[in-house]
């Protein structure tokens, strides 16, 4: 609690350990377990699986660009307290307890990188999710409840996607982590995925959107050849595409209870974007969508949550013109690109009223993930 702020970061990042996946992945699938290695395409050590690495390495839009690395370690230097520790659970909670953070949603770093890659063994897939997901559990375990972890799903295998979003419900997951990308050409809003989604909204957590760095997948980011440029379009626009994709095919018409959250994309375009919905639902309604029966900014009062920076000067704007009730605030901690520590002073010096605080940075999430 801070200023008498009860608060939620909801979205905050695991550091995985090198051992993550071969500790904790299947036995059966030891010897394929991701591994620190020499990327052959940049000479950078990094978790390899399938003799490649996670991210794109080389080529458009690269992680390994020296530059942009540069930009990294300086800015992880105001994390050296917590690097000397692993980033272990005990040194998360001193950081929350000095910010004032009640409860943090936390999302992967590697693996939500080795998400952005499609396996040519989905079953090693599925073993790899479940290996990062088990180790998540473990960590929020040492948080006396404060950590509350996102599950990553294999999105490759509508099936085993299934049954790990079960598994890692009863094992304390308040949300499922999904890329927002297109995986083998679907999309979120795909047919096969329906299945997912209809299993997903019984489960009663929400699916959480959040595009990660260099993908080999599809990504806006690739209509830029650097890591910086590719950046700036790619967590955005990704969320942007799933949005409209999830509401004008159906998705949400179909699954009325299922939650979407939206993190790590700002939250300044969401005025703007319900208003491009808009426009088409006036020119021509549910022309070539004719099972949708409301207007699509109906659809995303009831069913969306966007987070945003505390630092972003549109709050006020987009809380004038769309409400309250649909956003949430994060720092995206550890990260290098993320608000950390400043954040939380930022959206609490926002010139927006103490109830919107107090929605968007407790209830808005308290009710977003299920928290008591």
């Amino acid at each position: 609690m801070k200023d008498g702020y009860r608060i939620v970061d909801a979205d905050t990042h695991l550091m995985e350990p090198e051992y993550v996946f071969e500790k904790y992945i299947d036995e059966k699938y030891k010897s394929q377990a991701p591994r620190l290695g020499i990327a052959a395409e940049s000479g950078r050590r990094t978790f390899l699986v399938e003799g490649e690495p996670f991210t794109r390495e080389k080529g458009k839009y690269p992680m390994a660009a020296p530059a942009f690395l540069e930009s990294v370690r300086r800015a992880m230097k105001r994390f050296e307290r917590a690097a000397k520790t692993g980033f272990s659970p005990e040194s998360r909670l001193m950081d929350m307890d000095e910010q004032g953070v009640d409860v943090q949603i936390v999302y992967p770093t590697a693996a939500g990188q080795m998400m952005g890659r499609e396996f040519r063994d989905p079953k090693l897939l599925a073993a790899c999710c479940a290996a990062y997901n088990d180790w998540s559990a473990d960590f929020c375990s040492k948080t006396n409840g404060r950590v509350k972890f996102a599950s990553i799903l294999p999105m490759q295998d509508v099936e085993e996607a299934i049954k790990e979003a079960h598994r890692t419900a009863k094992n304390g997951a308040v949300s499922f982590y999904v890329r927002p990308n297109p995986v083998r050409g679907r999309a979120l809003f795909h047919d096969d995925y329906l299945p997912l989604w209809a299993e997903v909204e019984k489960l009663g957590r929400p699916i959480s959107t959040h595009d990660s760095a260099s993908a080999s997948v599809e990504s806006f980011g690739d209509r830029m050849d650097t890591h910086v440029s590719g950046h700036i379009l790619s967590h955005p626009f990704e969320a942007m595409a799933a949005m409209v994709g999830l509401i004008w095919y159906g998705v949400i018409e179909k699954y009325p209870k299922l939650k979407v959250v939206q993190v790590e994309a700002d939250g300044g375009w969401v005025p703007y974007w319900l208003q491009r919905m808009e426009q088409h639902w006036n020119f021509s309604g549910n022309a070539e969508h004719e099972y949708l029966t409301k207007r699509p900014t109906e659809y995303f009062k009831n069913n969306f949550f966007v987070a945003f920076r505390g630092d972003e000067p549109t709050m006020k704007a987009a809380i004038d013109i769309v409400g309250d009730d649909n956003f949430l605030w994060d720092t995206d901690y550890p990260h290098p690109d993320g608000t950390f520590p400043w954040g939380i002073d930022a959206v609490l010096k926002q010139p927006i009223p103490d109830a919107s605080k107090r929605k968007i940075l407790w209830d808005n999430p308290a009710r977003a993930f299920g928290l008591n």
